[in-house]
């Protein structure tokens, strides 16, 4: 596995820089044109017009309510933190949550070859080494051996693994347990609508940590899943999500609890998810290797989340386009098949984002926090995610854009800032004059995370006939 996944690795990342350069013109070219013109999608504009359907309710809207834990799942977490002082549990599990929210991912080799060369640069820029001798100039790295060290700290990120013990695996439920199942809930719903007729038989759970994937898939597909597989390095995590799983109404069954990922491949699930875990492995190459080994084990969908933050987003985009450049070239060993981007992207290119800005392409979910030891409140969770679909796209897949930052609503128009099926971001500004009012409702009553029911109609291309 290592020396292939080590090849492959080589040549996403070479093509990774081709394709971000291409990207880089076309774009910057597309922001030199005119805005781009858009219109409504004719389905959703007879049905609009024909008052079958609400512009409140426009079927791109997808976002879930404000999500609470279910019952069952914080009856469990008393009984865990039971033989435990809350106060000081939770003081700790804030603690923990900050600490996850401000890590990075380790750095490469190369990345900190170079932070050292930026540091030595620094320190010897008042001195010119070309005039000293070989012996001078390593009596003079002597000398500011401590300096160059202490800069050093200050530009690396001292990552270190997070080894889950009982105790700290209660802060973590306290900590994560609300917002993970919140968003995991967003994007099985966001699943559910679009492929009512998916009937997942088996789920696979990369670092399950305490089982929120397998609280969020129950709520959609109970009555089908008779497997869940879960692999996570804690032993102490397993128990405690055993402990919270056999609270479910329906006494879930077939959950099976592994330390380690299996090597082999060849036993398939409809479901793979690696959430929140990425960011756990000890470099690149560790990623993609566990990211192939997910892919070659899915049947339908593979959903990689991480937190909305610019780490998080990187780790997700990484594996798009490990994904993206491995299947292109037919490089997966089982059986090649045709996939697409499932979501949140409504096309299988580069993503721009990073192109156009140095910000995150995330998404929020609201939820109430854990009401263990204190009241419950409202709050709200970023995450970047992306969902890999084996097969063809449909060929009624209208591709949809989707709106990537929060809709600023004014007075007598709305302003959208859109993902579209081009791999374009568009900035467009909608007023019932100009785009007629059914799509302007529309585009009032959407925000981010949803799809806007409409068609782009690119002004460098020739207008057709009709």
């Amino acid at each position: 596995m290592q020396p292939y996944c080590w090849q492959i690795s080589l040549l996403w990342r070479t093509i990774t820089m081709l394709r971000r350069f291409t990207a880089l013109e076309t774009i910057q070219k597309r922001w030199a044109s005119v805005r781009a013109m858009v219109k409504i999608d004719e389905s959703v504009n007879k049905q609009i017009e024909t008052d079958e359907l609400n512009p409140k309710r426009h079927p791109g809207i997808i976002k879930s309510r404000a999500m609470q834990l279910p019952e069952w799942i914080e009856k469990a977490m008393v009984e865990a933190t039971a033989d435990h002082p809350v106060k000081p549990l939770r003081k700790v599990a804030g603690i923990l949550a900050n600490y996850l929210k401000q890590r990075h991912p380790p750095l490469e080799k190369h990345e900190f070859v170079d932070k050292l060369t930026e540091v030595q640069e620094l320190v010897s820029r008042k001195v010119d080494l070309s005039k000293l001798s070989n012996d001078e100039i390593d009596e003079f790295w002597k000398r500011n051996q401590y300096n160059v060290k202490i800069k050093l700290k200050q530009r690396v990120y001292a990552w270190v693994a997070v080894e889950y013990d009982a105790y700290k695996s209660l802060c973590y439920m306290l900590a994560r347990g609300a917002q993970e199942y919140s968003v995991l809930y967003q994007i099985f719903n966001e699943i559910h609508l679009a492929d009512k007729e998916f009937q997942p038989k088996a789920l696979f759970d990369f670092g399950s940590g305490i089982g929120t994937v397998t609280w969020a898939a129950s709520q959609f597909w109970i009555t089908s899943l008779n497997e869940y597989y879960c692999v996570d390095s804690s032993g102490d995590m397993h128990r405690l999500a055993e402990s919270i799983i056999a609270n479910h109404p329906s006494k879930l069954k077939e959950v099976y609890f592994r330390q380690f990922l299996p090597s082999s491949a060849r036993i398939k699930s409809d479901i793979v998810v690696s959430a929140f875990s990425l960011m756990e492995l000890p470099n690149a190459q560790a990623r993609l290797e566990v990211v192939l080994n997910l892919w070659m084990r899915t049947n339908n969908y593979l959903i990689i989340v991480e937190q909305g933050t610019n780490a998080g987003f990187r780790i997700v985009n990484e594996a798009r386009d490990f994904v993206l450049d491995m299947s292109s070239k037919s490089l997966e060993t089982d059986n090649p098949n045709p996939f697409h981007v499932f979501a949140p992207c409504p096309h299988d290119m580069i993503c721009p984002r990073y192109i156009v800005d140095k910000t995150p392409c995330n998404f929020q979910s609201s939820y109430f926090t854990v009401s263990v030891g204190k009241q419950s409140e409202l709050k709200k969770e970023r995450y970047s995610y992306v969902v890999l679909k084996k097969g063809e796209r449909p060929a009624d897949d209208p591709q949809w854009p989707r709106l990537v930052r929060p809709s600023l609503v004014r007075s007598k128009h709305t302003m959208c800032r859109i993902c579209t099926a081009t791999g374009k971001l568009e900035e467009i500004v909608f007023t019932a004059s100009k785009h007629g009012k059914p799509l302007y409702k529309c585009a009032r009553h959407s925000d981010w995370g949803d799809k806007l029911p409409l068609q782009i109609i690119d002004p460098e291309e020739p207008a057709s006939s009709d």
